[in-house]
């Protein structure tokens, strides 16, 4: 069978470094004193699968090496204040299952202390916020990007990898730059039209990489647990009964345990939360809304602020769009409504951070076929969009994944 490959928008990097300059500031700070010692900044999101490295910025420009090539300083990362092993240690860390849970700092040391330039002592970055379990914004390649997963017609799964290149320079503080660039499509299932839901809930079992799960006619759900490298390991009967549902979606970590839960209304419109125990099964579920028969489609939108909590939008059947979300302990928080015309999309997902940032976006198939991007920044009570478009051709797709 044939690859649908979507073509990529040519001035998608452009795109990526607008999107990571706005708000940002051209800033030329001078090189560091002693009477002013730079705070390090993390660049990077608290959650395994992502990659974290130091915010470049000009606080070092005057500390170099003999050769005059790089900053002359040394990097350190801590969990939970407390140095990783040697082998962690380098200009990036990769946040590992075993950091979930965990805050990540990082300690700058000059390594000719006292010379012009350098920074006389020591310095620590701001500790992050307890690492998640991977979220759907991490993608599918173990590379903790941004990755669209479509489904087609005929049941063929298609996977749209991306490559970023870090950009330093020109930003202070956790305002990352990159360029992105779509890697080779591939085909990586089959057969999945024998399923009337299928959705990604992040990682589900707890192995550091994302995961589908499936609901067939029966109302069985399955686990498809996944590799880190587009694939499926083997697959397991994770429910039963689910077909009580018509709506079942992955929001992310719900109620702020750590852990990837799962969201799903029945007819009459009332909203369960299923948690998920972070090794594939479930606690306790509990009621967390009704009325939502209104909406024709629930779309789980993750971190779209960068605050640690996720958000829910709701497109009701006139196609005005609401925005639900949550406080981080099982319940919500803010609501907006977010305007109309979103019953013209061919599907609506939220994928991730097309520009690699903090802030996920929307992600919408027009009736061109052309994939464009919302997004909602640190305020979270409007959309700006539509960016792009950043493909064409994605009218192929039955929906994103």
């Amino acid at each position: 069978m044939g690859i649908f490959k979507a073509r990529s928008f040519r001035r998608a990097t452009t795109t990526a470094l607008a999107l990571g300059l706005l708000g940002s500031g051209l800033l030329a700070a001078g090189p560091a004193t002693a009477t002013s010692q730079p705070t390090p900044y993390i660049d990077g999101v608290p959650y395994v699968g992502s990659e974290m490295r130091r915010q470049y910025n000009y606080d070092y420009w005057g500390c170099r090496n003999p050769d005059g090539s790089g900053d002359a300083i040394t990097l350190e990362w801590l969990r939970d204040g407390v140095p990783l092993p040697a082998e962690r240690q380098g200009e990036t860390l990769r946040v590992l299952p075993e950091d979930q849970g965990s805050r990540i700092s990082l300690r700058v040391y000059p390594l000719t202390p006292g010379e012009p330039g350098c920074p006389t002592g020591t310095q620590l970055s701001a500790e992050t916020k307890p690492i998640k379990a991977s979220s759907r914004a991490m993608g599918w390649t173990g590379r903790g990007n941004f990755e669209p997963l479509a489904r087609t017609p005929d049941g063929r799964l298609v996977l749209y990898p991306r490559t970023y290149t870090y950009y330093k320079g020109m930003c202070e503080g956790p305002c990352p730059v990159y360029f992105g660039s779509w890697d080779e499509p591939r085909q990586v299932g089959a057969g999945w039209n024998m399923f009337n839901t299928v959705f990604s809930p992040g990682d589900f079992d707890g192995d550091g990489f994302n995961d589908l799960l499936a609901r067939n006619a029966s109302g069985q759900l399955f686990l498809y647990p996944g590799d880190g490298d587009g694939g499926w390991l083997p697959t397991r009967q994770v429910g039963s009964g689910w077909n009580v549902f018509d709506s079942i979606v992955g929001p992310g970590d719900f109620n702020g345990d750590g852990t990837n839960d799962v969201l799903a209304r029945n007819a009459a419109g009332e909203l369960f939360l299923y948690p998920g125990n972070g090794t594939g099964g479930w606690l306790a579920p509990s009621k967390v809304g009704w009325g939502w028969q209104v909406m024709n489609k629930i779309i789980p939108g993750g971190d779209m602020n960068g605050d640690g909590t996720v958000e829910v939008f709701g497109r009701d059947y006139s196609g005005g769009l609401q925005l639900y979300s949550a406080d981080g302990q099982g319940g919500w928080a803010t609501q907006a409504f977010m305007g109309g015309g979103w019953n013209e999309f061919l599907d609506v997902a939220g994928l991730g951070s097309f520009a690699h940032q903090k802030y996920n976006n929307l992600f919408a198939i027009n009736s061109n076929g052309d994939l464009v991007t919302y997004s909602t920044g640190a305020a979270t009570t409007s959309l700006y969009g539509p960016y792009g478009p950043v493909g064409n051709g994605w009218n192929v797709f039955r929906e994103l994944l």
